[in-house]
C-alpha cells in the first residue's frame, strides 16, 4: 500500500483496478488505498509506479479522464488500463 501524505488523516478508501498488461505487471487486479486529503490522480499514479509504464488509460468512477489534477475522494474507483482499439 502506498504511503500517502503522512500529515493527513485518512478519510476513507479508494479502490484501484488494474486491467490487461498492467494487472500482469503489478501482479494484482485490485488494490485498496487510504484516501488522503488533497490526493490527486497524479499523486496516486506516481505512488503506484505509473512512471515506469509507457502508456495507459485512466478512469475514475467508470468515466475516462485525462485530468491528472483531479482530486480523489473516499469510495472513488480508479481504473488503470492499457490502450485499446476496436472496430
Amino acid at each position: 500500500m502506498p504511503d500517502l501524505t503522512a500529515n493527513s488523516a485518512p478519510t476513507g478508501e479508494i479502490t484501484v483496478l488494474f486491467f490487461g498488461s498492467l494487472a500482469l505487471k503489478r501482479g494484482q487486479r485490485k488494490l485498496t488505498v487510504a484516501a488522503e486529503a488533497e490526493l490527486t490522480l497524479r499523486q496516486l499514479v506516481s505512488q503506484l509506479g505509473g512512471a515506469q509504464w509507457h502508456s495507459f488509460l485512466l478512469a475514475v468512477n467508470q468515466e475516462q479522464t485525462n485530468d491528472l489534477d483531479r482530486l480523489l475522494h473516499a469510495n472513488d474507483e480508479v481504473a488503470m488500463m492499457p490502450p485499446f482499439s476496436g472496430g
